[in-house]
């Protein structure tokens, strides 16, 4: 059973979250400081993350790098809360995200920004339907979706293609829908893990000149990436990872 102070603590992590997602997002600035801190995973007998220490500045692009196995994958879903830590802390803005609740965890996740390689579109749902669909989870009214959905579509460049179904669009098109539903709940943090994977050198660029613009913006974006050629060209702070450490 929880300890009444447990459950305050979950409360007031709850109220805090809730309170960031009604308010509007250009007059507060969610996540200052990310702060990982001995952060630990362990599967079976190996650590993948290992004692990790890592901070990252608000409004900053950091670009995750590191070999197949290196923890990089591990890294961004337990920032994201998908996996829990053996034990260590993750830190946003003081808050503690490894004692979130369930709850608590949906509200946070709502503020944060996905980018996957393999674009994890609904096939049968439109372009439209598919950044509405993250709206739509979250009892919006028909308005508020519309507008709000074609905002984000004008914003990566696909206002002309919301009925297009992911069958008909390119790899590049696919991710940029897949940025636009990230950006639907306006993040003030973008995790993107290996989003050029799946694509042309030209579709790439596309993605990391729209990612910049949005750093550009104010909101802090963490870019893992096997591509060297990307990093060297971005000219931005680079975190290796080695053995589950920074290196």
């Amino acid at each position: 059973m929880r300890s009444v102070n447990e459950a305050r603590e979950e409360k007031i992590h709850f109220d805090f979250l809730r309170t960031l997602l009604q308010r509007n997002h250009k007059t507060i600035i969610l996540v200052s400081v990310i702060e990982f801190k001995n952060a630990t995973k362990i599967f079976g007998s190996r650590a993948v993350l290992d004692n990790l220490n890592l901070q990252i500045d608000g409004g900053s692009w950091v670009s995750l790098m590191g070999a197949s196995g290196a923890g990089k994958t591990t890294l961004v879903h337990a920032l994201i809360g998908a996996i829990p830590l053996t034990f260590g802390d993750i830190m946003v803005d003081g808050y503690n995200v490894t004692k979130f609740s369930s709850s608590a965890l949906q509200e946070y996740r709502r503020k944060i920004g996905i980018v996957f390689q393999d674009y994890k579109l609904l096939p049968k749902k439109t372009a439209y339907e598919n950044v509405a669909f993250a709206m739509e989870v979250c009892d919006y009214s028909y308005s508020q979706i519309k507008k709000r959905t074609m905002e984000v579509l004008e914003i990566v460049g696909l206002a002309s293609a919301p009925h297009h179904f992911p069958h008909m669009l390119s790899g590049g098109e696919k991710q940029r829908v897949a940025i636009a539903r990230a950006l639907i709940h306006n993040p003030r943090l973008i995790i993107a893990d290996e989003p050029t994977g799946n694509l042309d050198p030209v579709s790439t660029q596309g993605i990391v000149d729209l990612l910049t613009k949005l750093n550009i913006e104010g909101v802090t974006v963490i870019f893992a990436t096997h591509n060297t050629q990307i990093v060297e060209k971005l000219n931005k702070r680079v975190v290796t990872l080695e053995n589950g450490k920074v290196a």
